[in-house]
C-alpha cells in the first residue's frame, strides 16, 4: 500500500471517529432518552470488555497464564456489575493481572 493510500485510510478513519464522537450532539434528545438507548449505554461497556478479554484469552497473545487472565476477567466483571464504572473495572483488572503475573508463577 502506497503513501497516498495510507494517508487516505488515516483520513477516512479520522473522519469516521470525529463523526461518531459528534453523533450524540447531533441526535435529537428524544432518541438519546429512549429506553433502548439507555439500555445500550448501561450494557455496552460490559459487553465490550467481555469481548476484548475473551479475545485475548482465546487468541493466546498474552504473556500471562490463562488462570491469571480468568481471575482478572472475573474481577473486571464483578467490579463493573458492582460499580458500573468501566474505567475503574479496567483498572482493577489490569492491576490484578499485573500483580498475579508478577508475584505468582
Amino acid at each position: 500500500m502506497g503513501t497516498i493510500e495510507q494517508w487516505l485510510a488515516v483520513g477516512v478513519m479520522s473522519a469516521l471517529t470525529i463523526l461518531l464522537r459528534a453523533l450524540p450532539t447531533l441526535m435529537h434528545r428524544s432518541v438519546l432518552r429512549s429506553s433502548w438507548m439507555i439500555m445500550l449505554n448501561l450494557e455496552l461497556p460490559m459487553c465490550v470488555m467481555v469481548i476484548l478479554v475473551t479475545h485475548s484469552i482465546v487468541a493466546g497473545h498474552s504473556a500471562a497464564p490463562i488462570g491469571h487472565q480468568i481471575v482478572a476477567l472475573l474481577a473486571v466483571a464483578l467490579s463493573y456489575l458492582r460499580w458500573r464504572n468501566a474505567l475503574l473495572s479496567v483498572g482493577i483488572g489490569m492491576g490484578l493481572l499485573a500483580m498475579l503475573t508478577h508475584y505468582i508463577r
